[in-house]
């Protein structure tokens, strides 16, 4: 079931998001950075609590074991640009097409705002695959820094 996420969510928000980071960036980002990491942070739980009503979650028996995080794009495209900006799963829920249910939740909750969507992930994750599959049309790529390094992602966008 997809639903509006609630502050009550945050702390399975945020492991999931944490164990996600672990699992997937483990041969992308520094160890050290990754172990740093903790999945019960107190301020990340706050954090996500103060920007809750930009998530969505996914429950299976009662369980969040996914989220999305979406609104107006940060990559400076024009207004006419949504973004989904965290998708993240359990591992133990890959594969089930959660993932696609929920990108398919956000295309229809943004379509009345917006004429395309933006997603963004970095250049060496896998979920490039996933993404093209969706039908994303690779436009480019943008540049973040984290830890002194800087690292390219590939940015789909989608028409609505």
């Amino acid at each position: 079931m997809i639903r509006e996420a609630l502050e009550k969510d945050a702390e399975r928000i945020v492991y999931i998001n944490v164990m996600s980071w672990k699992n997937t960036y483990k041969h992308i980002f520094p160890q050290d950075f990754l172990d740093s990491l903790n999945p019960m942070s107190i301020d990340n739980i706050e954090k996500c609590k103060k920007k809750i009503n930009q998530y969505i979650v996914y429950e299976v028996d009662n369980k969040v074991v996914g989220f999305a995080r979406f609104g107006l794009n940060k990559k400076n495209y024009g207004n006419e640009y949504g973004e989904i900006h965290a998708l993240y799963l359990d591992d133990n829920y890959k594969g089930m097409n959660i993932g696609t249910e929920l990108v398919k939740y956000i295309f229809e909750k943004l379509k009345s705002t917006y004429k395309y969507v933006l997603i963004s992930t970095l250049v060496e994750n896998n979920a490039n695959t996933f993404y093209k599959k969706l039908g994303g049309k690779f436009i480019g790529q943008s540049e973040f820094e984290l830890e002194g390094k800087k690292y390219l992602e590939n940015v789909y966008e989608y028409v609505l």
